[in-house]
């Protein structure tokens, strides 16, 4: 065998692998773009309907209507309840230190009859007895809201909104310079999710107010 014959007997079976290889890679990139396309190219009916979030922007609306009428008398309940329960605190101190010197004291039971029999206290079951209402409707409608999904950022950042706010509690609607740590990532993420315009602006609040409403 010559050594032309040689190199050609070494080489062909080269170039005819490496032409199967770039053959198979290129049916393979192109399945991949197809499965692809399908994947992520919405049919034609799909992507006539534009995506509608209405539904949760209108319970959104509905829920901190109750919200507002639910927390509408809490100053005033914040006040009689500081004054019941610091007599509740005087009455407890004297129980104690009546103990302590072995004169009679007043029982846990006898402390908070005289304590609920203030009109202070009377005041405060009546203001709680009227947020009631307000707030068994707003769980309803949260119970709604978080049934359905959200398929854009606004409908996404409704659903934070009403979760950090009436959910969650005051702690998570602090500013990021007041919010606790674990707290303001969380949050932080939440917004992240929501995307867009809406979560810029919602991530916006918590650096200038302390509150989302």
């Amino acid at each position: 065998m010559t050594q032309a014959d040689s190199k050609n007997s070494i080489t062909a079976p080269v170039v005819s692998s490496r032409r199967q290889f770039l053959s198979t890679g290129a049916g393979l990139a192109a399945a991949g773009t197809a499965l692809a396309l399908a994947t992520v190219t919405p049919t034609p009916a799909a992507a006539a309907l534009p995506a509608d979030d209405s539904a949760l922007l209108n319970l959104e609306e509905q829920i901190f209507e109750q919200y507002e009428a639910a927390h509408a008398h809490d100053d005033e309940l914040y006040q009689v309840h500081v004054i019941w329960r610091d007599e509740l605190s005087r009455l407890e101190s004297e129980a104690i230190k009546a103990a302590i010197e072995s004169r009679p004291f007043l029982t846990q039971k006898q402390q908070w009859d005289l304590v609920t029999a203030m009109p202070e206290s009377k005041e405060h079951t009546r203001l709680v007895t009227l947020g009631e209402p307000f707030f068994a409707r707003m769980d309803l409608l949260i119970k709604q809201m978080f049934a359905i999904p959200a398929h854009t950022a606004d409908g996404r950042r409704a659903k934070v909104t009403v979760l950090l706010t009436c959910v969650m509690g005051s702690e998570w609607t602090e500013t990021d310079k007041d919010a606790d740590y674990d707290i303001e990532m969380a949050r932080k993420l939440l917004i992240d999710f929501i995307g867009g315009e809406p979560g810029e602006m919602l991530r916006g609040q918590f650096t200038t107010s302390a509150a989302v409403t």
